[in-house]
């Protein structure tokens, strides 16, 4: 089983990138699941990391028994710790860790224009993106970084799939 953990701060275009490496593996016929950790977990109080990655636990299984052996996953995983954890809880023994980076300015642009200007948590989102933008960088562990502000989401895809021909064709 391989998991692709698609990771990134907020902004960063996890989501877009996770749907368009979706689309191209649904053109080229290879089965597999797909997660955004957010959907997920959406939930208040907020899950903790444990929590999401036990939700994300028990989402995969069901994919799992439907037949899927490969997970794609769209999660802010900012430690090696977390993303030991996150590997334990899906229950995979291979894995593609990907970082999606964009600067700060265009991070903060993309959450804007996104979220509703009167959503609760966007101050609190803006804040974690600032902290997420110097952390992830220095992260052990990464097999693959693309810079968001110079390659569209699929051309991201096209970088992942190229990590990993054995089991994302491309």
């Amino acid at each position: 089983m391989l998991a692709v953990v698609v990771n990134g701060a907020p902004g960063a275009g996890k989501t877009a990138c996770l749907m368009a490496l979706s689309d191209a593996l649904v053109k080229d016929e290879v089965s597999h699941a797909a997660m955004d950790a957010d959907e997920v977990a959406w939930a208040y109080p907020y899950p903790s990391n444990q929590d999401r990655f036990e939700l994300l636990r028990a989402s995969w299984e069901a994919h799992r028994r439907a037949g899927h052996d490969l997970l794609l996953v769209a999660e802010v995983v900012e430690s090696t710790d977390e993303l030991v954890a996150l590997l334990e809880a899906l229950g995979t023994d291979d894995h593609l860790h990907v970082l999606l980076e964009s600067s700060p300015p265009t991070l903060r642009r993309r959450i804007v224009e996104r979220e509703p200007p009167n959503w609760s948590g966007l101050d609190y989102l803006l804040g974690e993106m600032e902290r997420y933008a110097v952390v992830l960088k220095e992260l052990d562990g990464v097999h693959v970084v693309c810079n968001t502000e110079q390659l569209t989401p699929d051309e991201v895809a096209a970088q992942i799939r190229a990590a990993r021909p054995d089991r994302l064709g491309g």
